[in-house]
């Protein structure tokens, strides 16, 4: 059974929380290549486990590459939802919010499960993008957002 629960998102980005975005990206790539291994089916559908660190066998470099890969995939869909500034579903996810508490709205929110990212995946990406927005502001993360989209990088 799948774990969809507001509390267990919380709890989940409370903890990624206390990471460095280079470290979450890792634990990003770490938690889609856990998916891979036996268990890993039912562990991406938890916000949290324990996830088989692969990085002895496949080093970090690689894990950074999948989590840097899954987080573009994943924040252009988060991106969709959010930029748009006639979206009140948006304000009520967002306003007021520490960035736990930010990450766990948005992850159960079910916008990045329809894009196919389990749980265990959309918590990391939804922690860094509760950063961003915290930090930057949502008006000036989407305007450098779109800037990127359209240069190309």
């Amino acid at each position: 059974m799948a774990d969809h629960d507001y509390a267990a998102a919380l709890a989940a980005a409370q903890e990624l929380d206390q990471y460095d975005d280079e470290t979450l990206v890792r634990e990003l790539g770490k938690r889609v290549a856990d998916a891979k291994l036996p268990g890993g089916e039912q562990r991406k559908m938890a916000f949290q486990a324990e996830f088989v660190d692969t990085s002895p066998t496949q080093g970090w470099e690689f894990l950074e590459d999948v989590g840097r890969t899954w987080r573009r995939n994943l924040e252009q869909e988060l991106m969709e939802f959010l930029c748009p500034k006639d979206n009140a579903e948006r304000d009520k996810l967002l306003s007021g919010k520490s960035i736990p508490e930010m990450a766990a709205s948005l992850a159960t929110a079910g916008l990045i499960a329809l894009y196919a990212a389990p749980p265990a995946w959309a918590i990391v990406v939804t922690t860094l993008a509760a950063r961003k927005i915290v930090k930057a502001g949502l008006d000036a993360w989407c305007q450098v957002y779109y800037k990127r989209q359209g240069s190309g990088t």
